[in-house]
C-alpha cells in the first residue's frame, strides 16, 4: 500500500508526548500513513519504548543531538509518503487532516501547507506570519514587552480563510515531495529557530506556494523559550541574523501569490 503522509516528530525526552500526538494522528487521518519518530535523546537501548504501533511509527535514534532541523532532515530521508509533514511533539490533532492533502491533490502549485493552530483555551495562535525583516524583529519584540502577548495576530489577516501567507512555523509543515526534492529539506546550519522561515523561504523561491489551512486545527502554544532563557535567546537572535545574510536585513524576501 502506497502511503500518502508521513509525519516525522522530532523527539527529545519527551516520549508522553509522543504517545499523545500518534495518538492524535491515528483519529484524525484515514488515509495511508506512517510517523518517524526522530530522538536526539541519545537513550541507550533500554530506554526507546516498544510500545508503538509498529505498522506505523519508525523509532530513528540519532547519534547526536544535532538540533531541530538535523533531526527533522534525519526522518525526511527516510519518509516514504507522496507528503511529508514536520510535526512538534506536543502538538495534538483535533479534525479530519484528509481535508489538508486533498487540497494539496488538487493544488499542485502548493508547495507547503498547514493548519490553524489553537491554545488549550481556543485562542488562534500566531502561527502563518510575515516574512521577519529588522524593522519587523524589533517590533515584533516590543510589542510582546508592552501587550505582554505570547500570540500576536495581524489584524490584516483573516485567519478563517483559506490564504497564503509568508511562512509558517515548524511546529506543523506538510509539504509535497516536490517541494521537498526542490529544497533538500531543512538548512541544518540552523540548530533551532528560523529554519521553519528559511524552508518557506527557498520553498516559494522554487516557485512553490505557501498556505494557511484553518479548515484544519492542531492544538498548540509554543514554549517561547527564547523569551525565558538567555541561552535560548542567543540562538534565537543568532538564527534570525543567518537568515537576514542568506535573503535581506530590510527587504528582497519573495512575494507571494495568490491562490489560484
Amino acid at each position: 500500500m502506497d502511503i500518502v503522509l508521513s509525519v516525522v516528530i522530532v523527539e527529545y525526552h519527551s516520549i508522553s508526548e509522543i504517545r499523545n500526538c500518534v495518538s492524535a494522528i491515528a483519529k484524525h487521518l484515514s488515509m495511508p500513513y506512517e510517523v518517524i519518530v526522530s530522538s536526539n535523546s541519545c537513550y541507550d537501548e533500554r530506554q526507546i519504548p516498544n510500545d508503538f504501533d509498529k505498522a506505523h511509527v519508525r523509532w530513528l535514534s540519532n547519534p547526536v543531538n544535532g538540533g531541530f532541523a538535523y533531526a527533522m532532515n534525519e526522518g525526511l530521508k527516510i519518509a516514504r509518503g507522496r507528503y511529508l509533514a514536520i510535526m512538534n511533539s506536543d502538538c495534538v490533532i483535533l479534525s479530519d487532516m484528509d481535508k489538508m492533502i486533498a487540497f494539496m491533490d488538487t493544488h499542485p502549485d502548493v508547495g507547503a501547507i498547514a493548519p490553524q493552530m489553537r491554545d488549550s483555551d481556543g485562542n488562534i495562535q500566531d502561527t502563518a506570519r510575515p516574512y521577519v525583516s529588522v524593522p519587523r524583529y524589533i517590533w515584533r519584540q516590543v510589542q510582546r514587552v508592552i501587550g505582554r502577548k505570547g500570540s500576536i495576530l495581524s489584524r490584516k489577516m483573516d485567519y478563517s480563510k483559506i490564504q497564503t501567507v509568508d511562512w509558517l512555523i515548524g511546529a506543523f509543515i506538510m509539504v509535497s515531495r516536490k517541494a521537498y526534492d526542490a529544497t533538500g529539506g531543512l538548512d541544518e546550519k540552523f540548530f533551532m529557530y528560523a529554519e521553519d522561515l528559511d524552508w518557506c523561504t527557498r520553498i516559494r523561491l522554487q516557485g512553490l506556494e505557501v498556505v494557511y489551512f484553518p479548515e484544519a486545527i492542531i492544538n498548540f502554544k509554543g514554549t517561547r523559550r527564547a523569551r525565558k532563557n538567555a541561552k535560548f535567546a542567543r540562538i534565537f537572535i543568532r538564527s534570525h541574523i543567518r537568515y537576514w545574510r542568506k535573503f535581506g536585513f530590510f527587504f528582497g524576501y519573495p512575494k507571494r501569490r495568490e491562490l489560484n
